[in-house]
């Protein structure tokens, strides 16, 4: 029975994680995060980075 009650409260747990990172995101919020401009920013970002990888003689990398 405590195993069956530890189980559950971890699966509330992981849900109530869960609500919590959808709520970053949710059209309700009036703080919620822009993913298209959050993806362009990151895109950006990644670009830059592979750029500067490339200038320190990383281009034989082929992840990029």
């Amino acid at each position: 029975m405590a195993q069956e009650i530890a189980a559950l409260i971890n699966a509330l747990i992981e849900i109530e994680d869960r609500i919590d990172e959808l709520w970053d995101y949710h059209p309700e919020n009036p703080n919620r995060v822009d993913v298209e401009s959050e993806f362009d920013r990151l895109q950006k970002d990644a670009l830059i980075i592979q750029t500067q990888i490339r200038e320190l003689g990383g281009e034989d990398d082929d992840r990029f």
